[in-house]
């Protein structure tokens, strides 16, 4: 087992009953491996056996029987009631940003995981490190959009900005790893596709689905979202544990129980100091991608250089000069100072002169 897998299922044993939500080609908890999994996808193994067949580097001899096809309607209902709140974990690997309604899928969850122990084991795309890293993170305000809109497909403008604005590096990776040298990025494609998307996008239930990544997340951002969920009473999960990996994702464990809080001043100080990090997770990602964006400076960059240092050499001989400026003007002004006094000195001549003038 892999360290990464191993860290997921952290405080889970083999006879824990499990659901894992879009195993595909790489299960976390394989039922080969003697784990008490219910597998959950979007269709059963000889079709996604055949979906994977022509692709590269993929072992379909990992895909595993399907005991549950997900296509359409909350999570909890593929599942009779009898069996609602006796699972130990909810393990779902690069699936919740694919969900059209978080929000619906979070509390969804919540009722087919043991009250007080159930835990949602989640490994989520950073979107700093893969195709998602020309967007910005998705806001809570989003989330609850769509979970009003009782969304079942993904929006017209959640396709658009798919198609518009992913990207991969010049050999057509989708992701990295933190901090990779990415010399060349290229858009996914023309501007026209993300036009056609958006136009032929029909939201019913009954219409196609639609796949692309609805939502996207840096660390931070994704755990300001559950604690603003708990917050406004919408959501009953807290984050347990986050850990960044080296490489495309961050890795997460939500318990039940939303996080809570002495005063409303120490919940909105949580909520700055989470906002304030996802500023420095960007930062570092444009520190990153700024400069990796062509080989050398770019144009614009390289002029850069000798405007600042022309600024620079102007501001000193401004400043060389303004000693004798200075100097000159204070002279001056001393100089001018009896003058100023004479001419006090004929105000009461002046007036008499003004009043004789007014009588002409």
């Amino acid at each position: 087992m892999s360290e990464r897998n191993a860290a997921l299922l952290r405080g889970l044993s083999r006879a824990d009953p499990i659901i894992e939500i879009g195993p595909s080609f790489g299960p976390v908890a394989a039922k080969r491996d003697g784990w008490n999994t219910t597998v959950v996808d979007h269709a059963d193994r000889e079709a996604l056996v055949a979906k994977y067949a022509a692709a590269p580097n993929v072992d379909t001899a990992r895909i595993e029987a399907v005991d549950r096809v997900w296509t359409e309607g909350p999570l909890d209902a593929l599942f009779p009631a009898a069996e609602h709140g006796r699972f130990a974990a909810i393990i779902a690997s690069h699936v919740i940003e694919h969900i059209p309604d978080p929000l619906g899928f979070l509390r969804s969850a919540a009722r087919l995981l043991e009250p007080g122990r159930g835990m949602l084991v989640l490994a989520v795309p950073d979107k700093r490190w893969c195709f998602d890293l020309l967007k910005p993170p998705s806001t809570t305000g989003q989330v609850l959009a769509a979970h009003r809109r009782g969304a079942v497909r993904h929006a017209a403008t959640t396709l658009f900005d798919h198609f518009a604005y992913s990207a991969t590096d010049a050999e057509g990776r989708p992701g990295w790893g933190a901090g990779e040298a990415v010399p060349t990025l290229r858009l996914g494609g023309p501007l026209e596709d993300a036009l056609a998307a958006f136009e032929n996008c029909d939201e019913r239930p009954e219409a196609a689905y639609v796949d692309c990544h609805a939502w996207q997340f840096t660390p931070s951002s994704f755990a300001l979202l559950i604690l603003e969920l708990g917050a406004l009473g919408l959501a009953d999960w807290r984050v347990e544990w986050l850990r960044p990996e080296p490489a495309v994702e961050f890795l997460v464990h939500l318990r039940r129980g939303r996080q809570e809080f002495a005063t409303p001043e120490l919940r909105e100080a949580a909520r700055l100091a989470l906002l304030r990090q996802v500023l420095l997770e960007l930062r570092a990602q444009t520190d990153w991608l700024v400069p990796a964006a062509a080989p050398g400076a770019a144009p614009e960059n390289a002029a850069l250089g000798p405007r600042l240092a022309g600024i620079e050499a102007e501001l000193r001989r401004l400043n060389e000069q303004l000693p004798p400026v200075l100097e000159a003007a204070l002279w001056t002004r001393a100089a001018l100072r009896p003058a100023r006094a004479a001419w006090r000195g004929l105000l009461p001549l002046r007036r008499a002169v003004a009043g004789l003038r007014g009588r002409g």
